[in-house]
């Protein structure tokens, strides 16, 4: 099974069919589907300080997890504007937000995703949680996403079944 950590992707240089464009993967775009989240979407950006990207599909994306720069088929000016609908996850904006158990107590904060990438769509594997203030955890753990009930604005809320605490 390959795997790939978020933090090792996001930031990376990202080669284009255009030389000399400076272009780096910002961020993934997922949706909750039945069982883990579909990872089907990437952000890239070009040039030192761009606030406003181009969406291709995961497919597109070439050398992830090697040694040398990761690869896209097209140039920047043939991505998308706007990601597609189905899409409501930006992982970026998960970073930090807190993982309670469906009764309320707070296990910790996401503080990365493990990336499954053989297959098409990516799927979004694990949460990586970091224990904070009087969690139950004692390390930091890895909580499946088939396990997550709802994504709310400040909090993720994981199922009954859950029983890794």
């Amino acid at each position: 099974m390959n795997t790939i950590l978020y933090s090792e992707m996001i930031r990376k240089k990202v080669d284009t069919p255009v030389e000399g464009v400076n272009a780096k993967l910002v961020d993934i775009l997922a949706r909750q589907a039945e069982g883990y989240w579909e990872a089907n979407e990437i952000k890239i950006e070009t040039g030192l300080i761009s606030s406003k990207g181009k969406f291709f599909s995961t497919e597109e994306l070439r050398n992830i997890g090697g040694d040398t720069r990761m690869k896209v088929g097209k140039p920047i000016d043939a991505g998308r504007k706007n990601p597609s609908d189905e899409n409501e996850l930006y992982l970026s904006r998960l970073d930090g937000r807190k993982v309670n158990t469906f009764d309320g107590r707070e296990l910790g904060r996401i503080y990365d995703y493990e990336l499954y990438i053989d297959s098409q769509p990516w799927k979004v594997w694990k949460l990586l949680i970091d224990p904070t203030g009087l969690s139950p955890l004692k390390r930091r753990v890895r909580i499946p996403t088939k396990h997550v009930k709802e994504v709310k604005q400040k909090v993720i809320i994981l199922k009954e079944e859950y029983e890794g605490v």
